[in-house]
């Protein structure tokens, strides 16, 4: 009995330093080599921090690149000084659900009316990614906008169509995922601009 505690005792010694080595290791490498990554890649103008380049966020202002569809909840999450935490989620509804088929087709035919003289609606602009916080559309998602983003801005289409281009990240080395934009980066190029 009192070899099981012993042994009970060095498992949990060891599992507990290695616990705290592992965590150390990892954060020092992950500080090293990876810094702008391990503390989030968030993206700052003039020390002013704008966003997390690996988080979605919401636009809605015609002049901005809007990300795909977000969940979002204010009522879920509140600081203890009572500030709202935008918590945003997937919707869980099944591809054949009529619910989400009403939902792509109502936000389809506002996106259609935002944005006239463009037809087929990308499908990332309607339906929300599986967690919710993606950064990220397609290209033709992005150039779909490019119209109302230079009517809004009072600028070329061109300009935009040409920020959009210079932010396409291709696939990760030309064969994982998809080409894609990061939207945030876009929209802070196209604030530049217009300037």
């Amino acid at each position: 009995m009192i070899n099981v505690i012993k042994d009970s005792i060095k498992a949990l010694i060891v599992a507990t330093l290695l616990t705290i080595i592992y965590t150390l290791v990892v954060t020092m490498i992950g500080q090293a080599f990876f810094n702008k990554q391990a503390n989030g890649s968030i993206l700052t103008i003039h020390n002013r921090s704008i966003g997390s380049k690996l988080i979605a966020q919401p636009f809605t202002e015609k002049k901005y690149l809007w990300g795909r569809n977000m969940i979002i909840d204010t009522n879920l999450f509140k600081t203890s000084k009572g500030q709202t935490i935008l918590y945003a989620s997937a919707s869980n509804l099944s591809q054949t659900s009529t619910q989400l088929i009403r939902q792509v087709r109502n936000r389809a035919a506002i996106i259609k009316k935002l944005n006239p003289g463009e037809n087929n609606v990308p499908i990332d602009l309607v339906t929300t990614s599986g967690s919710g916080l993606d950064p990220e559309i397609s290209p033709q998602a992005a150039f779909y906008q490019a119209k109302r983003i230079a009517r809004a801005r009072d600028i070329s289409i061109k300009k935009v169509n040409k920020i959009i281009k210079n932010n396409i990240v291709e696939k990760t080395y030309g064969i994982f995922g998809e080409n894609r934009v990061n939207v945030l980066e876009v929209n802070i190029a196209l604030d530049r601009i217009s300037k």
